[in-house]
């Protein structure tokens, strides 16, 4: 498998050659936000089991893969090394505490 640098500029190459967005990031985030919902959709249609065993998982995974590929457009478009981001965030949460609702 690519890293995660060279799977974001081919992410960023098809959306040139497809003629889609490379300059507005908030045209980004509304497509990653819909995708999001798409994802949200199949999880409130599924059994609600256990991630291993809930159903709609094939719709779960599409919906994964679209935010995925959003995120990694993203980071070419505002010109930052996407495994630079992913491991900021990971050495962050080792030590961060989080107070969230859930």
């Amino acid at each position: 498998m690519a890293d995660l640098q060279t799977l974001q500029r081919e992410i960023y190459a098809n959306k040139v050659r497809r003629g889609w967005n490379v300059t507005d990031v908030g045209k980004e985030i509304v497509l990653m936000v819909e995708e999001l919902g798409e994802l949200a959709r199949a999880y409130k249609n599924s059994d609600k089991q256990p991630a291993p065993d809930v159903s709609h998982k094939a719709d779960m995974v599409d919906a994964i893969g679209d935010l995925m590929v959003y995120c990694l457009g993203l980071c070419e478009m505002l010109q930052v090394d996407a495994g630079e981001v992913l491991e900021a965030i990971i050495a962050n949460n080792k030590t961060r505490s989080h107070t969230g609702w859930m």
